[in-house]
Formats: C-alpha cells, structure tokens, sequence
C-alpha cells in the first residue's frame, strides 16, 4: 500500500485547493523554488539560442526550408481512393510536424522578447 494513494491526493487537493502545497516540509519548498527557477533560466537560454540561431544567416535559411515544408505548405486530403484512416493518419502526421515548427517559432518569438499569441487550431 503507498503512503499517499492517488485518490487522497485529488481528494485533498480538490478540497484545499493549492493550499496543501503549503504543507510541504520547508526544505522540499526550498528545492521546488529551486528547480523552478532553474527549469525557467533554462526556458530563457533556450529560446534565446533559437532565436539568436534565426538571426544568422544560415540559421535563417534552415529555419525559412523548415517553414515552406511545414506550416506553408498546401496539403490536400481530397485524393481518389484514399480511405478515411488513411487521411487522418497523414493528418495527424502533419500536424506533428506543423506543430514542431510552431513550436520552434514560438521559441524564436519569445527569444526576441514578442508578445505571443496562441496557435490558431
């Protein structure tokens, strides 16, 4: 049996709100600060990279062949034969790559200090 099943948890979270947090012992806290901090100068550096990677000529390049093969690029399902599994399959697999590259803008956009806007679905 585990100390703190998964039902009690949602079940005290649902009733304190993010108040239980609070209850952490102050050296878990500390070290959540910590790793917080951490995990955003990390976010911070890395899209300044992309960003500074976008900047540069090669960089731009690469990241202008990314676009045109992704997010520009006209994809038709209406193809003779092609069966509904089919279409959503491929579908799906582009979104994949159309959300990498969005992703990768968003990067580059938060790097340059942008305002952000959400991704249109």
């Amino acid at each position: 049996m585990r100390a703190n099943p998964m039902e009690s948890l949602i079940a005290d979270a649902s009733r304190a709100g993010w108040d239980w947090f609070a209850q952490a012992d102050p050296s878990v806290q500390q070290a959540m600060d910590v790793n917080q901090s951490k995990q955003a100068e990390d976010a911070r550096t890395i899209a300044a990279a992309w960003a500074r990677f976008a900047r540069s000529p090669d960089g731009r390049k690469a990241i202008e062949r990314l676009f045109d093969t992704t997010l520009r690029r006209s994809v038709f399902f209406a193809q003779l034969g092609l069966d509904l599994n089919s279409m959503a399959i491929f579908g799906a697999f582009r979104e994949g790559q159309n959300a990498l590259a969005h992703e990768i803008a968003r990067q580059i956009a938060l790097g340059n200090a942008e305002k952000l806007k959400p991704r249109e679905t």
